[in-house]
């Protein structure tokens, strides 16, 4: 037996416009991820440097990464 589901049609209207307060939060949020990983992308690439500094056993592996010919 099939069962007639019933469509609900309500309309959704907004009583009051947004908070500010909450748009603002939500845009330092926003900047607070942003430059989180911007901080964890730029310590990688210290960590990298750093070890490609200290050794030179990287470099040919890098070379021909770069320019793979």
């Amino acid at each position: 037996m099939k069962t007639k589901l019933k469509r609900v049609t309500s309309q959704f209207s907004r009583a009051q416009p947004a908070d500010p307060s909450a748009i603002a939060q939500t845009e330092r949020d926003f900047k607070d991820a942003i430059m989180t990983v911007s901080v964890f992308v730029n310590l990688f690439m210290l960590c990298v440097w750093v070890a490609l500094q200290a050794t030179a056993h990287y470099d040919a592996q890098l070379a021909s990464f770069f320019i793979n010919r």
